[in-house]
């Protein structure tokens, strides 16, 4: 992908008159991340995408100014097109749009616009832009570039050899030009055009597939032509029910045994009618089989009871890598299989210590509807977080959104009953700090369903985005409270913690509960959400510390485990100073089922 800036300021403007929500300070802190043909552009979006949120929860600028202004859609589509990933590309075309009425006369807008459509597939609307963007700033070299590739795929090759003279005047003996002009002469199609790099030598390494990033590059390109055929061929063998493609991936519903199942392709159209018919084919066939694999593989290895557990989801990447995902009482366990359909030597998530990665809460609603545009609206204008996916409506009125986020996958969707058997109730009267909470949970007739499973992302990465969706949910009309970790929380406690994001701070109260309860013997605690993060649980067993302290206490260990990504063992000592050596002992849990971490902590005051 071209780095624009090599020949044009990425935050120039076409007019002085022309103002921005970015600072002279942002600027050069986004300028920072590049250096030349090669930059940080997950940091630079990162930084540019933090600096909008930051603008909007203090009030100097609104999500709809940042998204219209021109130096911003700069910024953000030079970021996300350097990274060179189908995601990234179909975030900039996301993003653009809004900021189209500012860009007259800046063909730099236009061009990259166009770049992030060739690689969505949207090719007519890419030519549009590209002979719209030639037209407004014709002395800019790179848009005759874009256009002369585009011309030669729609078939006017008079017309893409103009591009290529029209750009060549402007930047005599370019590389890409003359690159470009080869091959129009030789006939080869717009994936081939775009298979190539900006620097030369770096080019000629890509060639002859001596450069490491070529898997890299060949998965991008693979996004943007469709093989009509086969991808008829591989929806034949599907048979989905229901299909929604590039959005940003394809999402489908298949007959699976006496009902349907979930899939996902983790990429667009055009990207998966380059799967190999024959491994489609196969797959459909052996599902049943990988089925049974999974759960014996569970059982046997994993030590997971999966009897019960029914096949909730596949997804299918597009190294052809495969997951299946099971559900036993809203557990979810994920078991990984390779191309070839064995079974993953590494990176099985059943595998870890303790079984973490997923993260589920539910949202108690007054009454049992939701607004799922307005989630939508509110995902994307608190935390920049877009969701294109339709919702999908069940049998019993209730809908789920399914879509992905920077590699994890997240699932927010309407229950329009109760939590059955006052499961919800129950668990309420473990929050000491809220005496409302289980009047709260007792009016509750419907429930907002939120879960990220954290896939190939941190684990850290994953706790940050469920708190971005509950945030989020409870934004709907009469929400009475969160169940989650094992209690329910207050909404006013739980987004009063949740801000801390916009701080780059991790809410931990909202990920993990402390809680307390007294027995003849003293003050016991435990920790409930530790193990959705890999973890064992802790207890501390007849204390008799005040109740704030061994809170705090538990807090601060938990909060240590989860930053240093610590591994806590039995016989091990652990402590809040040099000289504090508390022992440890790993054993079956008291409050918790399974086993947990026991912590002895009397406390530095007595109880009364």
């Amino acid at each position: 992908m071209r780095a624009p800036e090599q020949n044009e300021r990425p935050e120039r403007v076409p007019s002085k008159e022309k103002t921005s929500i970015l600072t002279p300070e942002d600027i050069r802190r986004l300028e920072s991340y590049d250096n030349g043909t090669t930059g940080y552009f997950y940091r630079m979006l990162d930084d540019l995408e933090n600096c909008i949120r930051t603008g909007v929860s203090q009030g100097r600028f609104t999500e709809e100014q940042a998204r219209e202004d021109l130096q911003v859609a700069l910024w953000y589509s030079f970021a996300c097109n350097n990274v060179d990933e189908y995601e990234y590309y179909y975030k900039a075309a996301q993003w653009m749009p809004a900021s189209e009425k500012n860009a007259g006369g800046c063909g730099v807008w236009y061009y990259r616009y166009a770049c992030a459509l060739v690689y969505c597939s949207r090719l007519e609307e890419a030519l549009a832009y590209a002979e719209r963007g030639v037209a407004e700033e014709p002395d800019y070299p790179w848009g005759w570039l874009q256009l002369g590739r585009l011309r030669s795929h729609f078939g006017d090759r008079e017309g893409s050899l103009e591009a290529v003279r029209r750009g060549l005047a402007l930047v005599p003996g370019d590389h890409e030009f003359l690159a470009l002009e080869e091959d129009i002469r030789r006939g080869r199609d717009l994936a081939q055009m775009e298979f190539h790099w900006i620097d030369p030598d770096s080019d000629l390494a890509l060639q002859r597939e001596e450069s490491p990033e070529v898997a890299d590059k060949r998965r991008a390109v693979a996004c943007i032509l469709r093989d009509e055929e086969n991808l008829a061929a591989i929806k034949r063998l599907l048979c989905p029910t229901e299909w929604e493609a590039d959005a940003p991936f394809c999402t489908l519903t298949i007959p699976y045994g006496a009902g349907t199942l979930l899939g996902r392709f983790c990429m667009n159209e055009a990207a998966l009618s380059k799967l190999p018919l024959s491994w489609v084919r196969e797959l459909v066939r052996r599902l049943p089989e990988l089925e049974r694999r999974g759960r014996v593989f569970l059982s046997a290895q994993a030590d997971v009871d999966a009897s019960g557990a029914e096949l909730e989801w596949f997804s299918v990447g597009q190294e052809r890598d495969l997951r299946l995902c099971y559900c036993r009482d809203r557990d979810h366990q994920l078991v990984a299989f390779d191309p070839d359909f064995s079974l993953s030597k590494a990176g099985q998530p059943a595998l870890s210590r303790a079984e973490g990665g997923t993260f589920l809460a539910f949202v108690l609603l007054e009454e049992p509807v939701w607004d799922a545009d307005r989630f939508r609206r509110d995902l994307r204008d608190q935390w920049g977080i877009p969701c294109m996916t339709e919702e999908r409506e069940d049998e019993e009125g209730g809908s789920t959104l399914i879509f992905g986020v920077d590699g994890m996958t997240a699932a927010v969707g309407l229950l329009p009953t109760p939590i059955p058997h006052g499961e919800a109730v129950e668990r309420a009267k473990c929050n000491y700090l809220w005496e409302e909470a289980v009047e709260a949970a007792g009016a509750h007739r419907g429930h907002i369903v939120v879960t990220v499973l954290a896939e190939e992302e941190e684990i850290r990465n994953a706790a940050i985005l469920q708190v971005k969706l509950v945030c989020s949910a409870c934004r709907q009309q009469g929400v009475l409270g969160i169940y989650a970790n094992g209690t329910v929380y207050d909404p006013d406690f739980y987004l009063g913690y949740g801000g801390l994001l916009r701080e780059d701070e991790l809410p931990l109260p909202d990920l993990v509960w402390v809680g307390l309860y007294r027995d003849e013997e003293g003050l016991n605690a435990y920790t409930d959400g530790l193990s959705a993060f890999g973890k064992d649980e802790i207890e501390v067993l007849s204390s008799k510390a005040q109740p704030g302290e061994l809170r705090s206490f538990l807090y601060d260990v938990a909060d240590y485990v989860i930053e240093q990504d610590a591994v806590l063992f039995d016989g091990e000592t652990i402590g809040t100073s040099e000289d504090e050596k508390l022992p440890i002992t790993r054993s079956a849990g008291v409050w918790h089922e399974g086993m947990t971490l026991k912590i002895q902590y009397h406390g530095e005051h007595e109880a009364d």
